[in-house]
């Protein structure tokens, strides 16, 4: 049995209205996301849209980056094309027709399609450079014949006829690539040798790194390295009248004869030395940074040793001393290949240079002395204020002048640097009779026995 309850009418009103409400809420819920995902939709498809159009923007800029590059690369290559001699151009058309040849037809057919749609379509070269191509068109090329004979230029008929390519221009026009060639050309013919040219340059790091020889060098050599250049009258040294050559303005000049006959004896000498295996001491103590590099190079070239610095007194004369302040091993023994050996030597030994070159004598009275007392034999540069009694062989020279000890300097260890060739060469000759004989006599030994048996 059902029970009817009567309601309000106002109550039934608010629940009709709450019903509604409620499912007009639910409605626009359900209606803003359909909107939220359509915008999202959208934002995809246009974020893509951006995307694809700078995808499609950046080929076409590197599309045309490419063509601009081909394009300027074409150029190049006729203008090569346009200088190059035509016994060239046989040539390098024969080989590329044999490639050609391995290719199929088709390919090389489309090959020339190609290129052919390229050059009329995106070269834009001058009409001069186009008329005669086989690949321009027939009505452009008689046109641009027609145009270039009408036109008057002051082109001499000899070059025509020589150079049946050559494209004359209007006398209102600059000259062309190909006019402006043939008249470099004809400048050279007529006017390229004129002027003066410099022969004989001097530069002053051959003297170091490329010396002369002694039969390179000259009086003339000597002359222009001012090895001539004494000192002053106040300082002049009587003992070196000898070598005088007259005076000038107060300065005495030394004569060059003398020198260059000094040198050979002073050559022949360091020859002798580096010949027999025997050590070469190079000092020369000037603070110029370019004789110090001098001194460095003559000692590594002629495999001995050097003093640029400071010449410290008893180097030789208390030698013992002296080496107990170097740390380490002082002394190693090589042989005549100068390679180090590996037996070990008494520090207490007393080992002297067998020859002394001194470049500033004058300043290293001390090293003279010392060389004196243990009788080691000196090459020194003798200037007009120097006793060249004090030196076993005194070159007479200026030793003031950079120049003149590196030119002087470099003849030297050039004249020792032969006397090690010369030994490691007797040397070698010396090994290889060494062997001969060994295999000699061994051989003599086998057939002896087996005569015996």
């Amino acid at each position: 049995m059902v029970h009817l309850t009567k309601v309000p009418h106002h109550t039934l009103r608010k629940i009709s209205t709450c019903g509604a409400l409620g499912v007009g809420r639910f409605y626009s819920t359900q209606v803003q996301e359909n909107t939220e995902e359509q915008q999202l939709s959208q934002k995809e498809l246009r974020d893509k849209a951006i995307a694809d159009a700078l995808a499609k923007d950046e080929e076409i800029t590197a599309k045309n980056k490419y063509l601009r590059e081909l394009k300027s690369q074409t150029k190049n290559m006729i203008s090569v094309l346009n200088k190059t001699p035509s016994t060239l151009i046989e040539s390098r058309l024969q080989k590329l027709q044999e490639d050609l040849n391995k290719l199929p037809q088709d390919k090389v057919k489309q090959l020339d399609e190609e290129l052919e749609e390229f050059m009329n379509t995106q070269m834009q070269l001058p009409k001069k450079e186009v008329f005669n191509r086989p690949w321009a068109k027939q009505a452009s090329q008689t046109s641009d014949l027609g145009l270039s004979q009408k036109l008057n230029s002051t082109t001499s008929m000899s070059y025509t006829n020589k150079f049946p390519n050559l494209v004359p221009t209007a006398d209102h026009k600059p000259f062309s690539d190909q006019e402006l060639y043939l008249r470099h050309l004809a400048h050279s013919r007529l006017s390229g040798n004129l002027g003066s040219k410099l022969a004989d340059i001097y530069r002053p790091r051959d003297d170091v790194k490329n010396p002369k020889d002694l039969k390179d060098t000259s009086i003339s050599t000597l002359l222009a390295a001012g090895c001539h250049l004494g000192h002053s009258k106040a300082m002049w040294r009587p003992s070196t009248q000898p070598f005088l050559y007259g005076e000038y303005d107060g300065i005495h000049l030394i004569d060059l004869n003398e020198t260059i006959a000094a040198l050979k004896r002073a050559c022949k000498v360091i020859k002798g030395v580096s010949k027999k295996g025997g050590v070469i001491l190079y000092v020369g103590t000037s603070k110029h940074w370019a004789q110090q590099r001098a001194l460095e190079e003559a000692a590594t070239r002629s495999k001995g040793y050097y003093i640029d610095k400071r010449w410290i007194p008893g180097v030789i004369t208390n030698y013992i001393e002296v080496t107990r302040q170097i740390k380490g091993e002082s002394k190693i023994e090589v042989d005549m290949h100068n390679n180090p050996t590996d037996r070990k030597i008494d520090n207490e030994l007393l080992i002297k240079p067998d020859l002394i070159v001194i470049l500033n004598p004058v300043e290293n009275r001390t090293c003279i002395n010392e060389c004196i007392l243990l009788r080691v034999p000196t090459i020194g540069l003798c200037d007009t204020d120097m006793e060249p009694s004090l030196l076993t062989y005194p070159i007479p020279c200026n030793d003031d002048s950079v120049r003149a000890t590196s030119l002087i300097l470099g003849v030297l260890s050039k004249a020792a640097e032969a006397g090690l060739e010369e030994r490691f060469a007797n040397l070698e000759e010396l090994k290889s009779s060494q062997r001969n004989f060994s295999t000699s006599a061994i051989a003599s030994a086998r057939s002896s026995s087996a005569a015996s048996s």
